[in-house]
C-alpha cells in the first residue's frame, strides 16, 4: 500500500483529537478524523534535498 502525505496543522490535529474526545471515542468519528488525530511530524531528513557535488 502506498503512503498518503497531507499536511495538517497542530490546530487540526487537535480539533480531531477533542472531537473524538466529544464525541465519546474513536470509533464514533469518520476514520479520517481519527488519522489527523493521530497525524506524526516527518522526519527532517525527508525535508531536505538530495546533496550533489
Amino acid at each position: 500500500m502506498s503512503e498518503r502525505i497531507v499536511k495538517v496543522t497542530r490546530d487540526q490535529i487537535e480539533s480531531a483529537k477533542l472531537l473524538i474526545r466529544l464525541r465519546g471515542g474513536e470509533d464514533k468519528v469518520d476514520p479520517d478524523i481519527v488519522l489527523i488525530a493521530n497525524a506524526q511530524r516527518r522526519s527532517r531528513t525527508s525535508h531536505t534535498e538530495p546533496v550533489t557535488s
